[in-house]
């Protein structure tokens, strides 16, 4: 193969997602303490757009209270088999560690490089080598100047692939729960229109490069993938939720819960009791002793649908919605089985005290809409 060729493919290095992250090592000494930092607010000395965009993200809050309230009751091997996703550069897995020990891992302030979750490093740098998606404008690939910050950096396409962000999102084959792994995302994406028609993950994830990752908790994100159609048919009312521009399951992982509801009103306007229908679309499971199971999945995949139809009542009057629940798995399963395990008042059960509580507010509502019989 040609130099010009090699440069055009350019692929990652070997054991480029071999985890654990090697350590980085030491810093080439001309290069300058913000050159050699890892903390994401010295990137954002240079890239300012990229940390604001972050710091908003769920990448940045990857190492969040419920995680931490978890991690304190494993040992260092299970603890580093989480980090690995949630803060993968080998120096947070020993921050974490290192306050650990020193008995106040549980307090931001003492974590460390550990807090700032999955950041720049963890995508952009092994070795102190700096990786990044082609030239935005000339789309070249390959090493850039030497005499460049940090030593220049190396521009690969493998950036712009799915594959990139499968590192975290496709769990293997071997921790499958009937059939489908707990977390299958990069196996429904191959499988989809948006993978034959050429969007990627950073398609929709990452649009225009914005270090963004909208996910299940963005409503607006949502908005944009799923459609809602109603219909007033002569005998009922009905709303059909479609799986419209997802370039996976809805939800793709465990924890979300996503519920078409449908109530009659009478009429002034109040809900009829008893006549509230509900269709749930999740995959529920459950972990009974030392194995996972799947209970349902009912999950939509792309341009699949899900109807709920609801009779009118003598007012003729139907509401619809969707609501969206985005940690229900933590808050109705983990954290309540945490919080009755964990010591009363220790730094673990504040922890998760404060992650379920986040958890039980963060569901919303979608397409509210109100049908009158014709």
């Amino acid at each position: 193969m040609s130099l010009a060729l090699q440069a055009q493919a350019q692929p990652l290095p070997p054991g480029y997602w071999q985890r654990p992250l090697a350590p980085q090592g030491e810093a080439p000494v001309r290069w300058s303490r913000i050159e050699s930092s890892l903390r994401p607010q010295d990137c954002g000395l240079c890239h300012p757009d990229k940390l604001a965009d972050w710091r908003t993200s769920p990448h940045a809050k990857a190492f969040s209270p419920g995680l931490v309230g978890q991690l304190l009751t494993y040992n260092a091997e299970d603890t580093r088999s989480c980090m690995a996703c949630h803060a993968p550069l080998a120096e947070q897995t020993q921050a974490f560690e290192t306050a650990r020990r020193q008995g106040n891992a549980a307090l931001p302030s003492a974590q460390g490089l550990a807090a700032a979750g999955n950041s720049c490093g963890g995508c952009h740098l092994r070795q102190y080598r700096h990786y990044g998606p082609p030239d935005r404008r000339s789309n070249a690939v390959g090493p850039t100047p030497s005499t460049d910050p940090h030593g220049g950096a190396i521009r690969t396409k493998a950036f712009e692939s799915s594959d990139f962000c499968g590192a975290c999102h496709q769990f293997p084959q071997n921790l499958a729960i009937n059939g489908k792994p707990l977390e299958n995302t990069l196996a429904e994406w191959r499988a989809s229109p948006a993978a034959r028609s050429g969007k990627t993950c950073q398609s929709c994830h990452m649009p225009e490069r914005r270090h963004l990752w909208r996910g299940i908790h963005d409503a607006a994100m949502v908005r944009s993938g799923v459609q809602a159609r109603f219909s007033a048919q002569p005998g009922q009312a009905v709303f059909r939720l479609i799986n419209s521009g997802v370039g996976h399951a809805f939800p793709t992982y465990v924890t979300p819960k996503a519920v078409l509801t449908g109530v009659a009103l009478d009429i002034s306007g109040h809900v009829i009791a008893g006549s509230e229908k509900h269709i749930v679309i999740q995959r529920q499971v459950a972990f009974t002793g030392d194995v996972w199971h799947e209970i349902s999945d009912s999950r939509l995949l792309p341009d699949q649908s899900a109807t709920l139809s609801v009779p009118w009542p003598p007012s003729g009057r139907v509401r619809f919605w969707l609501e969206i629940d985005p940690d229900d798995f933590y808050h109705r399963e983990t954290y309540p089985s945490l919080r009755r395990d964990l010591p009363e008042n220790s730094a673990a059960a504040r922890l998760i005290a404060a992650a379920d509580a986040r958890a039980t507010a963060s569901p919303y509502r979608l397409f509210e809409t109100e049908l009158r019989r014709p």
